[in-house]
């Protein structure tokens, strides 16, 4: 009976760059949540969570409402419309050129030298 050490390894070794690049991300994303305000972030928060209540619901609403043969093409105009809107509601806030883009905020050097030995540790 033959081994697949080789194979597995590689799958192993697949497993563990693919969780460390996600970590690699999640501590990313932290620090830069450390940049701004806290306010601003949860105001970024709360607009996501909103968003999603608000294209989870009216769309369906629509969808369910209507007794027309169009009711599923009034759904997705409506959707589309509603994804419009807040994708450049979010890219006007806090968008790489946004009103709270990270690009506004300086990241002073002895912040990044506490958070570079934070992660050593």
């Amino acid at each position: 009976m033959r081994h697949r050490v080789p194979e597995d390894e590689s799958r192993l070794k697949r497993v563990e760059s693919f969780w460390a690049s996600v970590a690699d991300r999640r501590r990313e994303s932290i620090r830069k949540s450390l940049i701004r305000p806290l306010y601003q972030e949860v105001l970024k928060t709360a607009f996501l969570v909103a968003v999603l209540f608000v294209d989870s619901l009216i769309p369906l609403q629509f969808f369910v409402s209507l007794t027309s043969p169009f009711n599923i093409v009034i759904f997705l105009v409506t959707l589309c419309v509603l994804l419009f809107i807040e994708i450049r509601l979010y890219n006007a806030v806090w968008g790489k050129n946004g009103r709270w883009a990270l690009k506004n905020y300086k990241i002073h050097p002895e912040k990044e030298e506490t958070t570079k030995e934070q992660e050593k540790r």
